[in-house]
């Protein structure tokens, strides 16, 4: 269950100065939480962003009504940029923790911004965090453009089974692995199974046909 507790010194971020940590612990708000207890609900209108402290955190987005994990992590020293953040719009996803321990500190808005005009350094924190993950999504669809996810995730699992055609790791796993969602490698999983290529016989065990799948690598790229 979310719990709001007090401030440790071991949270401490050594990016932030000790003026601005002294702000933050005085006006923050302390959340702590334990593995699969959701840190921020949808559709909450986000006047705040968060900082991974402690553990990690991953976000849900909504598919066919259920909420499913993305294979887009954040650990400590993170920011959780909200779309209301910016926009004051309802937020789409879901924050969940990943980890028992999972600590946050939530800023207020105007507070963020009180920060960024008094300390320059807090301002380059945030937006090198957030340039950094532009580029690590441009990153993704270069690597897409080149060659398709499907593709992609056949010569993953081609060198994964090089030893042992059973590929014993989860959909969230491989996900996580390839960082893309869970829900692209399901679609890829089964399209790759209705060609005869892999078998998924349980939660995280995929028999792979290395031959054939080796194969039809090889027509993909002729």
């Amino acid at each position: 269950m979310l719990r709001t507790v007090s401030a440790e010194p071991r949270d401490k971020l050594t990016q932030l100065s000790d003026v601005t940590w002294a702000l933050i612990e005085a006006h923050g708000e302390f959340l702590e939480a334990s593995d699969g207890d959701l840190i921020l609900e949808a559709q909450q209108t986000d006047n705040h962003l968060l900082i991974v402290l402690a553990g990690k955190v991953t976000l849900l987005y909504p598919s066919e009504g259920d909420f499913t994990p993305t294979a887009i992590y954040r650990d400590r020293g993170k920011v959780l940029h909200h779309a209301g953040m910016h926009l004051k719009a309802a937020n789409p996803f879901q924050i969940a923790a990943l980890e028992d321990g999972t600590r946050v500190v939530l800023l207020e808005r105007e507070f963020v911004y009180t920060l960024i005009g008094q300390d320059v350094s807090f301002a380059e924190f945030l937006f090198r965090d957030l340039s950094n993950r532009f580029l690590t999504a441009l990153d993704f669809l270069r690597e897409e453009r080149e060659e398709p996810l499907i593709l992609r995730l056949g010569k993953r699992l081609l060198s994964i089974a090089k030893n042992e055609s059973n590929v014993e790791l989860t959909q969230s796993e491989i996900a996580e692995i390839m960082a893309v969602t869970r829900i692209s490698v399901s679609k890829s999983l089964k399209t790759l199974e209705e060609r005869g290529l892999v078998k998924r016989s349980q939660r995280a065990l995929i028999t792979v046909n290395i031959e054939a799948l080796e194969q039809w690598v090889s027509e993909q790229e002729s």
